[in-house]
């Protein structure tokens, strides 16, 4: 999910279910990175504190960084040993929208905008650079 889908009413109706139910095979993934496709989270309509909200609602959460392969790795391995204990699990996935990309980092206005064809050369080749080994 989006951190823009968590202002919508059947997220939670889904999130009450899956605790009520104990569905303890269930591991969402939130992409945590203030923005949609109107602008910053914060400004549309803030979700205060995302990581109590789940918590309150019966989830174990757990928070890493999704710009960091390693990290996004590790965070999914671990969220399958949290599995099966009773409650779902909710990875907060924190990331920076275009992370590595100058002219797309931090701005709503590249979701769901494609790149031109001069944008996208200047991207991959910066993303490159970015991702190294990866």
């Amino acid at each position: 999910m989006g951190d823009g889908e968590q202002q919508e009413g059947q997220v939670w109706e889904a999130a009450m279910y899956a605790a009520h139910n104990k569905m303890d095979n269930v591991i969402a993934t939130i992409d945590y990175n203030g923005q949609q496709i109107d602008g910053p989270v914060d400004k549309i309509l803030s979700l205060l504190d995302l990581k109590a909200k789940w918590e309150a609602f019966g989830w174990v959460v757990q928070e890493f960084n999704g710009n960091d392969l390693a990290s996004v790795i590790s965070g999914l391995e671990k969220a399958k040993s949290l599995s099966g204990k009773g409650k779902p699990v909710m990875n907060l996935m924190k990331t920076e929208m275009g992370f590595g990309v100058d002219y797309m980092m931090g701005s709503h206005k590249w979701h769901g905008v494609a790149p031109n064809d001069e944008e996208l050369k200047k991207a991959l080749g910066q993303l490159d650079e970015t991702l190294g080994d990866y």
